[in-house]
């Protein structure tokens, strides 16, 4: 017998699981904004549906304020950040979080194959879970979910910020650019309802190193080549 989930939110995440899933398992969803016009999913549902697990897919903050408090049964979220929903949790709740995306928003942004061969945290084993983020063709790992968001604000958090703070000053400027500059402003077209509420709960955690860059940049500016050995070591590292 099939597998049965209800996905919160057909965005571009909710509708790439969904879509990963609609041969294996029997997907239903809520969304009050759009319509599964990709025939991802089996049709809407309801919180009191019988299913096996609710993902939560949708902003952080409409998760914490109108999704989670709705949820029943086993419950996992796909948000970028898992220590404000940990702690707000109750019941058997799951907090995770798939290390893939894209900057295009809504269901035009998905893609069935977005979580293969990435990683898929979790802050807690559970089999159903990971059978979700398996399914998905993630690998799945358990990590502390204060951990994760520590983590998280280095390799996902500043770069959207970053991103973003080039974009918006190069606006009105007319430079002269080459491949390089489209490829690091990707990030920039992501949207600030988003992103808003995720750097505000993560603050804590990344404006530490935002501080630190700036200091490198400055450094650079101003002659020093170190930064750039440093960079062509780590760039090596990633995979």
């Amino acid at each position: 017998m099939s597998r049965r989930a209800l996905i919160v939110g057909l965005g571009a995440m909710g509708t790439s699981i969904a879509l990963a899933l609609r041969e294996t398992w029997d997907v239903f969803y809520i969304d009050d904004d759009v319509s599964d016009e990709q025939g991802a999913t089996k049709g809407r549902g309801s919180y009191d549906d019988d299913v096996d697990l609710t993902i939560i897919a949708t902003p952080e903050d409409a998760a914490l304020r109108d999704v989670l408090p709705q949820t029943r049964g086993l419950v996992t979220s796909v948000c970028s950040l898992m220590g404000p929903l940990r702690r707000a949790a109750t019941g058997n709740f799951i907090a995770g979080h798939p290390m893939a995306g894209t900057e295009k928003s809504g269901p035009e942004g998905a893609n069935a194959a977005m979580f293969v061969k990435t990683m898929w945290y979790i802050d807690r084993e559970h089999p159903i879970v990971r059978e979700l983020g398996e399914g998905c063709g993630a690998t799945v790992e358990v990590i502390d979910a204060e951990e994760h968001d520590r983590r998280v604000a280095l390799g996902s958090h500043l770069p959207q910020i970053f991103s973003t703070a080039l974009a918006a000053y190069l606006k009105g400027k007319d430079p002269i650019y080459a491949t390089g500059l489209k490829t690091f402003l990707r990030l920039a077209a992501m949207k600030a309802g988003m992103w808003t509420p995720l750097i505000a709960d993560n603050r804590d955690n990344i404006a530490p190193h935002a501080e630190e860059v700036m200091r490198i940049v400055h450094e650079i500016v101003n002659g020093d080549a170190k930064a750039f050995g440093d960079a062509n070591e780590f760039y090596k590292t990633l995979k």
